[in-house]
């Protein structure tokens, strides 16, 4: 009796620790979007990362509904036209995760696809989009497939609501324009389009992507970042704060280096013309100040960091189309090519990662990067190094974005606490410390039995969340710190109590 009870309690352990073991391991699922030919992967019920995909064309029609993953296969046989699996024209690629019978997510041999209405159902990803998903995901993985011509996107502070309309390539949605009312009607938009600008839009349903705004709209690589557009000196200006934000660009200098009054069409006496610097750049910038917002002239912005606008003047908008850096979440001015393939990093892009401790050698076609010498290749007359030949030779780590366009470099910051280093992580664009240095601090709160600003009572709660990392804004106010190099060095201060 007594052993039955003990084998009781031992299985009904075991059950508790696998149920315990299953809730916190992270829940995976795939979306595919068919209009917007996009792929979401998500883990516990949070977008990780959005992919381009191709998709079937309107007479081989990708099936819509919900699946989960069925079969996985490295190097899959081509069986249609007997193409050996590992093969360069294999269409399948180098991965294959099944969903339906004879459908499936797969790599491709053909990257100019990537974006279309090209295949005969299936989904197709770059192939090096594919591998990474592919480690990701298990068998049974949820796979629910969309169709919905009409998106409602918000700009970057969740506001200002437009209607973006793509067309309906399988011919899905019998009245689309009646559908569109409808919704600019739940949006209070409707009356605030002018009549032209309406009747011209409802023109273009079904022949390209149409926005529906009733202000001008300024977007970063199809993404709506904001509508706080003004135009003056036959020049368009935008919020010089929302596009730094999006690229976690600081504006360091607050005080003008020179200011003139502006004489501009709009009418407001508020309008000067200052110069600041811009974080990250190290460089100044005009910038407008118009009801106490910064406004910088959109040719100014493409000069400065990069990229191309293209303007669309019939749907008012503006679009900054950019293949660019973060290093450590911090935006780095430099070129980065085939973000698609084998990517490149200019120099320029290098040099700023490393805030000029990038030695180069026109003689021997190399780079020393802390000593190490890495070779770089000369694209359309000029140099870059291949993001592949700079992680064999550092201890970076990277994250590749096809959809949005840029590569982020990640390299582990060090704390310095009293004389010593502590090892920190980048999430999120925020820094966090280890427990091992909570324990420190708290450790040296116990020399000093006072605690006037209630610091301990603080670290103590946090310790007790039992964490593995902790953020580095959440230290009581009594310390400081400074950091440098885009999080590469943080300088942690001891506590200073009133």
């Amino acid at each position: 009796m007594r052993k039955t009870i003990i084998i009781s309690i031992i299985l009904l352990f075991t059950l508790k620790s696998l149920v315990l073991s299953q809730s916190l391991s992270p829940q995976y699922k795939i979306e595919i979007d068919i209009i917007s030919r996009s792929l979401y992967f998500y883990e516990d019920d949070n977008i990780v990362k959005e992919y381009p995909v191709a998709v079937g064309k309107a007479s081989t029609q990708t099936p819509i509904g919900k699946y989960k993953v069925t079969n996985k296969v490295v190097n899959p046989y081509y069986a249609k036209k007997k193409i050996g699996g590992g093969s360069p024209q294999n269409p399948l690629g180098s991965r294959w995760m099944g969903f339906k019978p004879s459908y499936g997510v797969h790599g491709n041999s053909n990257p100019s696809s990537i974006g279309t209405f090209v295949s005969e159902g299936c989904i197709r990803m770059y192939d090096k989009d594919v591998k990474e998903l592919y480690e990701k995901i298990t068998i049974g993985t949820p796979v629910n497939i969309m169709y919905e011509p009409i998106k409602i996107k918000n700009d970057m502070d969740s506001k200002n609501p437009i209607i973006v309309v793509y067309p309906d390539t399988y011919k899905k949605v019998p009245n689309l324009e009646k559908l569109v009312d409808e919704k600019l009607v739940d949006l209070n938009l409707i009356e605030k389009i002018s009549p032209n600008k309406l009747a011209s839009l409802k023109k273009q349903l079904n022949r390209e992507l149409v926005v529906f705004s009733d202000e001008w709209v300024y977007m970063i690589n199809g993404e709506y970042i904001t509508n706080d557009i003004i135009f003056m000196e036959n020049a368009f200006y935008v919020n010089l704060d929302k596009v730094c934000s999006f690229f976690n660009i600081d504006i360091i200098d607050f005080e003008p280096t020179s200011t003139e009054l502006f004489a501009g069409p709009i009418e407001n006496a508020n309008k000067v013309k200052t110069t600041e610097l811009v974080g990250e750049l190290n460089k100044r910038i005009t910038v407008v100040k118009y009801n106490e917002r910064k406004y910088v002239q959109i040719s100014v912005l493409e000069s400065t960091i990069g990229g191309k606008h293209i303007i669309n003047q019939d749907q008012q908008v503006i679009n900054l189309d950019i293949s660019y850096i973060l290093y450590n979440s911090r935006f780095v001015k430099g070129e980065v090519i085939d973000i698609e393939g084998e990517i490149g990093i200019s120099l320029e892009g290098l040099s700023n990662i490393f805030y000029g401790g990038l030695n180069t050698s026109l003689e021997k076609a190399s780079v020393s990067i802390n000593g190490k010498e890495i070779g770089y290749r000369i694209v359309r007359d000029n140099p870059y190094i291949f993001l592949k030949d700079l992680l064999a030779q550092t201890d970076f780590k990277s994250n590749i974005y096809t959809k949005d366009k840029y590569i982020e470099i990640i390299s582990d910051p060090i704390i310095f606490y009293d004389e010593t280093m502590y090892k920190g992580i980048i999430r999120n664009r925020e820094l966090f410390m280890t427990k091992e240095l909570i324990i420190k601090l708290l450790n040296d709160y116990k020399l000093d039995t006072t605690d006037n600003c209630k610091c301990l009572t603080s670290l103590q709660g946090l310790l007790e969340e039992n964490a593995e990392y902790y953020s580095i804004n959440r230290l009581p106010t009594c310390y400081r710190g400074r950091q440098e190099c885009c999080y590469t060095k943080f300088f942690l201060n001891k506590k200073v109590c009133p």
